[in-house]
């Protein structure tokens, strides 16, 4: 767990540490923001949500983000999987078409990617053509790693020519394993249903799979094992699931005083 629930305590606090102190407010922020996370977390919020509500305190805490987003790479090809503005969509897919750019370098990487304009245009002057279209001036993005098969970036934009700083990279690394976390959950919980939704269609077409093996056993004269085993192999001749193989056999017509055989 991350922290614990957001106390009128806290809040008090955190707004001592931004009247003393800009840095220590901004740290403040931070730990209000990854608490409401954990409880999120919790709650058992979806994926989006979480992902979003990140993104969104991301842009609140950093002073010169102008939006910021959450890019997975699958296939070669960069998804967005959460934004705090429509632009990012664009930004992302600047980089997908130009082949190059930050997202694409943090997640390739594995290490932070900070750039300010006169960089940008240096170092992918294709995307840096778009990106000031779009008003994005600068930079910043963070790896995310998920698992072996997974690799993204968690992004923040400006319109300023130098809208980041060393303090802004360590906030966005801290964000960005809140960010892991969440997907790593999500994933084990999508794996999680994934099984039990299995096990749900198991149980369910397991007494058509009992019919159509005791219509078998009548059929061929085979014990339960054998009969079970005439089916396998229907189902991987056919490349067709056994409960189907099992449903098809259980319907046929039977013709009087002759069970139906399986298979041509």
């Amino acid at each position: 767990m991350l922290g614990s629930a957001t106390t009128d305590e806290d809040a008090v606090v955190d707004g001592d540490m931004a009247g003393n102190n800009p840095l220590c407010g901004r740290v403040g922020e931070i730990a209000v923001a990854l608490r409401r996370l954990s409880d999120s977390l919790d709650e058992g919020d979806e994926l989006p949500e979480l992902l979003r509500r990140l993104v969104d305190n991301v842009v609140k805490i950093v002073p010169d983000a102008g939006s910021a987003g959450v890019t997975v790479v699958r296939d070669g090809r960069l998804e967005t999987e959460v934004c705090s503005n429509p632009l990012v969509y664009e930004l992302d897919h600047a980089q997908f078409l130009a082949g190059a750019g930050l997202c694409l370098d943090a997640a390739r990487s594995g290490r932070v990617v900070r750039a300010d304009r006169a960089e940008t245009r240096r170092r992918w002057p294709e995307f840096a053509e778009r990106a000031e279209q779009f008003g994005t001036a600068s930079s910043l993005a963070a790896p995310l790693r998920i698992d072996e098969e997974t690799a993204g970036s968690f992004n923040l934009y400006s319109e300023h020519d130098h809208g980041f700083d060393s303090l802004d990279e360590t906030l966005v690394e801290v964000f960005t394993t809140a960010v892991e976390t969440a997907l790593r959950q999500a994933r084990r919980g999508a794996r999680a249903r994934a099984e039990i939704a299995q096990l749900g269609r198991a149980l369910r077409s397991r007494p058509t799979i009992d019919r159509a093996v005791g219509i078998v056993m009548a059929a061929r004269g085979l014990t339960a094992e054998e009969a079970f085993a005439v089916l396998v192999r229907q189902s991987q001749h056919e490349n067709v699931k056994l409960r189907d193989i099992a449903a098809r056999l259980v319907a046929r017509p039977v013709p009087t005083g002759r069970p139906p055989r399986p298979g041509p």
